[in-house]
């Protein structure tokens, strides 16, 4: 696989030479629009309802909107004098207790591998510690003239590379207004709960993880495709549930049926 970008990975005054990899890759399935009477792809015109008028490119420009028809007009040069220079280097800031950081914060996921060598030992040096340490490096790097917060991490052999979420873009739970309360819960819903949690409980599979919608289409298309006709399976329709005390004892019966098979 292909590197993503390569450069140094700075903790203190070590440098280790590394190279980023993706350790996600998004199989999205896309779709054209066409015209049905001739096939052709359709396309989308930059239109403008007040002058009623197709636009070009050059009679476009960018703005910032502001309120009702107030907008703030920025030009190329003006943003491309704001852009950070790309740096070569991962810099760490400090280590972190992984568990203190929220699930919420995680964004993209990369592999970070050590190049060449050379950066091989120092690379391994930190792994163990920061393994045996239970701890992850939090660092920075400007990258194709972005900023990206990072989260370090041992995981199988290898550094995973997080890039986290900016703390502004995360919006916290209090802001919704809703709050959980756990006082004059019924304790009989409380403990059918718990069992039928203890009952579904098992190992993680992520070989179960499938996009189940995505492979359908796949099917649709190559049936298509190759002429056959495809048939639709109506959607299993749903039992209704009266009363959560019925739903829970449903349940919990399904699971424990389930376990003892």
């Amino acid at each position: 696989m292909k590197a993503t970008w390569s450069g140094f990975l700075r903790i203190g005054l070590v440098t280790i030479p590394v190279k980023l990899y993706p350790a996600v890759v998004k199989r999205a399935i896309s779709f054209h629009m066409i015209h049905k009477d001739c096939g052709s792809r359709i396309k989308y015109l930059k239109y403008c309802p007040r002058c009623d008028k197709v636009l070009q490119d050059e009679e476009i420009v960018r703005a910032y909107f502001l309120d009702k028809d107030h907008y703030v007009v920025i030009t190329d040069e003006e943003l491309a004098s704001l852009k950070l220079a790309s740096t070569d280097t991962i810099e760490v800031k400090y280590f972190v207790d992984e568990r203190e950081i929220a699930p919420i914060y995680y964004a993209d996921a990369h592999y970070l591998l050590p190049e060449g060598k050379g950066g091989q030992e120092a690379f391994a040096i930190f792994y163990k510690a920061m393994e045996d340490k239970g701890r992850a490096a939090v660092g920075q790097a400007v990258i194709r003239q972005r900023e990206y917060p990072f989260l370090i991490k041992p995981y199988q052999g290898k550094f995973l590379a997080s890039t986290l979420h900016y703390y502004q873009d995360v919006i916290r739970a209090e802001e919704l207004g809703i709050e959980i309360r756990e006082e004059g819960l019924d304790p009989r819903y409380l403990e059918l709960a718990e069992r039928l949690i203890d009952s579904l409980t098992e190992h993680f599979r992520p070989e179960e993880l499938v996009d189940r919608y995505a492979e359908a289409v796949l099917k649709l298309v190559e049936a298509k495709a190759r002429g056959e006709k495809f048939e639709l399976k109506a959607a299993e329709e749903k039992a209704k549930v009266i009363s959560l005390m019925e739903a829970l004892k449903a349940s919990l019966e399904k699971a424990e049926k389930r376990e003892a098979a």
